[in-house]
């Protein structure tokens, strides 16, 4: 459904109409397709199917057009208003007349009166972009980062705290409403460096991409009548993720399992459903931990033990869009 956000005027003097696209929406699909086809694989993939099909979450495609003809965007994809801030793109020969900056202006007013919660991106550190998202209110995950969240409320310690208050949870297989739902997890301050080794997920970083590949994997795996390799819990009223468990093959020893698990620091509970559900591991699967007790606690109850350190292991990986800290021992634990 498309609903009017009324007019902009751009640098040059131009007026444009500012729009957004509440997904599915079939009479826009083709044409946010279109201007966003220079994306990725991935991307094009993820853009089909939300602004074809009913996924279950709130996607949302911000545009300013001249007639219909967009020429620049950006996306939230959320649900129970937490989730990705995305996709901000605008056509080479309409940049530099402040069209990012009007549409971001009417895209964070439309989320707070929507009942926004939280939003979470990723950009290059100390870009043009950077600092059109901190004027909007954004702020960097950790200083030098290119991760960044916004609240509402404009307090992540107290949001994080309501989120993930204890409450009924669900476990099962990964949907789409897990994709943005599961950005506040994993950009959370909770302890742990080491988080989801096989979606390249270590120290505070968005889901955005990773997640996508997980749920294009478990389309793939029902489609082919295949196991599951992906479990996620959530918090039912909030539509927090909780806790995730992944089994992989080892990308160095193919032979060998590898078991991702993740979660908040009270829901062990919840880590322990999530392993359970994967099914059987099998002897000899490996799992890395970094002292996160809460994990290591449900590693342990599912037979598995520490069998080597590696000290000062997590170095400086800092690059423009991901941050970790430096300097943390990784454990090395085995299923028995």
């Amino acid at each position: 459904m498309y609903e009017s956000l009324g007019e902009v005027v751009l640098k040059d003097g131009e007026r444009v109409e500012a729009g957004v696209v509440a997904c599915p929406d079939p009479a826009w699909a083709e044409r946010i397709e279109a201007l966003l086809g220079h994306k990725g694989e991935i991307w094009r993939w993820q853009n089909r199917c939300c602004a074809r099909d009913e996924l279950g979450l709130d996607a949302r495609y911000y545009l300013l057009h001249r007639d219909g003809d967009p020429f620049a965007n950006m996306l939230t994809a959320t649900y129970k208003g937490v989730g990705h801030f995305g996709h901000v793109f605008t056509i080479p020969e309409d940049r530099r007349k402040g069209a990012a900056h009007q549409l971001m202006g009417l895209l964070m007013e439309d989320f707070r009166q929507r009942s926004g919660r939280a939003l979470f991106l990723g950009t290059g550190f100390d870009s043009a972009p950077y600092h059109i998202y901190r004027r909007h209110g954004f702020e960097g995950l950790q200083p030098g980062s290119g991760q960044m969240e916004y609240y509402v409320d404009g307090d992540g310690g107290s949001f994080r705290e309501a989120y993930f208050a204890t409450g009924d949870v669900e476990t099962g297989v990964p949907e789409w409403r897990h994709w943005p739902a599961s950005g506040a997890l994993f950009t959370s301050t909770f302890d742990g460096v080491v988080r989801c080794p096989s979606l390249g997920l270590h120290g505070r970083n968005s889901t955005e991409a990773p997640f996508l590949e997980v749920l294009k994997r478990a389309q793939h795996d029902r489609e082919n009548q295949h196991g599951i390799d992906t479990i996620v819990t959530e918090r039912t009223d909030t539509g927090a993720v909780v806790a995730v468990a992944r089994k992989s093959r080892h990308p160095l020893w193919s032979h060998r399992q590898l078991l991702d698990l993740y979660g908040h620091p009270e829901a062990q509970q919840e880590m322990s459903a999530s392993v359970e559900a994967l099914g059987s591991l099998d002897a000899g699967c490996v799992s890395y931990s970094d002292g996160n007790e809460t994990r290591e606690a449900v590693l342990s109850a599912a037979g598995f033990r520490e069998i080597s350190r590696l000290p000062q292991w997590v170095g400086a990986a800092k690059d423009e869009r991901t941050f970790v800290e430096v300097g943390a021992d990784v454990g090395v634990w085995a299923k028995g």
